[in-house]
């Protein structure tokens, strides 16, 4: 029984998280936390985040925000 339990909540855990990531709500999870992490040393992986060309507008916006060269 508590077999049975663990993976019907771990299949539930699954669906959420898959729904949460196609749903506009988890597209704008990924995005703000794609900007937070440019501002950071790692903003070269944030393309796993957001995809690459999205992630090179993000940086643009940011380095035309900050003025940086």
């Amino acid at each position: 029984m508590n077999l049975k339990r663990m993976v019907v909540g771990i299949a539930v855990v699954i669906i959420l998280i898959c729904s949460l990531a196609l749903m506009p709500f988890g597209k704008n999870l990924r995005i703000d936390t794609a900007e937070k992490l440019i501002s950071t040393r790692i903003q070269d992986d944030t393309w796993i985040l957001v995809g690459k060309d999205k992630r090179d507008e993000l940086i643009k916006e940011f380095e035309e925000k900050y003025a940086m060269p």
